[in-house]
């Protein structure tokens, strides 16, 4: 896939990006065609992480959620759930969770199945935590197939 703001390929992009020099320019050419390119921005909030630029990075995570990017839901939940270089929002992280296991991530679907079974207040509540974490089991996760012995 080419880029056409650059006229580079999503691999030349990335190779750039982990090189030692990144320039303030190509940043700047990157961040305009994000917004219209999900593997920009997601290229983006890879590369914001792994420098520790969380303001930014979050930016590029949010942006990937509008693009419906699971490990981008997934990722931002647990910094709103932690409060970790945001402030943290419950609701937010339980609704991103949400959008995450929708779309199959099973990390995701653990999270939502084990949470939804602590705070469970109604039958329905279990069956929708177990139904999770049968999802995430399907999907590779083993520590599921623990916590639904376990129930």
């Amino acid at each position: 896939m080419t880029n056409n703001t650059t006229n580079l390929t999503i691999d030349e992009i990335e190779d750039k990006l982990t090189s030692l020099s990144v320039s303030d320019d190509f940043l700047a050419v990157l961040k305009d065609s994000s917004t219209n390119n999900s593997d920009i921005a997601e290229l983006l909030y890879q590369y914001y992480l792994n420098v520790s630029d969380y303001n930014n990075a979050i930016y590029y995570l949010e942006l990937s959620d509008k693009f419906n990017d699971s490990y981008a839901q997934l990722y931002l939940a647990s910094l709103y759930q932690q409060g970790k270089h945001c402030d943290k929002d419950e609701d937010r992280a339980q609704a991103l969770f949400e959008r995450s296991a929708l779309n199959g991530d099973s990390e995701a679907q653990y999270e939502l199945g084990a949470s939804l079974l602590l705070s469970a207040n109604s039958q329905e509540e279990i069956e929708q935590g177990a139904y999770w974490l049968n999802e995430s089991y399907l999907n590779g996760n083993d520590d599921s197939k623990l916590l639904l012995d376990a129930i």
